[in-house]
């Protein structure tokens, strides 16, 4: 092989790179900040209103959420656990929230939330994040992951 084909995929790197970014998009990007600002609003509105129909369009069909005990639910569960007005990440007060979006199609959200405990009424902590991806029904959550911050539980948020 000559040297000028062993070069070639060198060549090609940042043809490749450049048709798939791995940089983030700037987090001062309003205009990808105000849509998914504007999809959590809506979120919020369906989850309140405990619209079962409206929820589902905002998870893709193959959703899965990790909670803090490491057990995964699908799209339906967590739907029902927003039913119940369970807390969820998705509803939860975001003092901490960073958003990060790679092209014009997928966001990821790095957050804070306290989040109330079922087993004892206690709240704690949780370090959560999301994806959200742009598909032919608008952007929705693909996957979402919480981890909980033990020495943070306390009486009231």
């Amino acid at each position: 092989m000559t040297p000028a084909l062993l070069a070639l995929p060198l060549l090609l790197l940042p043809v490749i790179a450049a048709a798939h970014p791995i940089e983030p998009v700037s987090s001062g990007d309003s205009k990808l900040a105000n849509e998914i600002s504007s999809f959590r609003k809506e979120f919020e509105a369906a989850a309140l209103k405990r619209d079962a129909q409206a929820l589902r369009r905002f998870y893709t069909d193959d959703f899965t959420h990790t909670h803090t005990s490491g057990k995964v639910d699908g799209k339906d569960a967590r739907i029902v656990s927003l039913l119940a007005n369970e807390p969820t990440v998705e509803v939860a007060p975001t003092p901490e929230y960073k958003l990060s979006c790679f092209g014009e199609s997928m966001c990821i959200a790095r957050a804070l939330s306290p989040i109330k405990r079922a087993s004892d009424g206690k709240w704690f902590d949780v370090r959560w994040t999301q994806t959200y991806v742009k598909t032919g029904r608008g952007w929705q959550i693909a996957v979402s992951q919480a981890t909980g911050l033990p020495s943070t539980v306390r009486d009231a948020p």
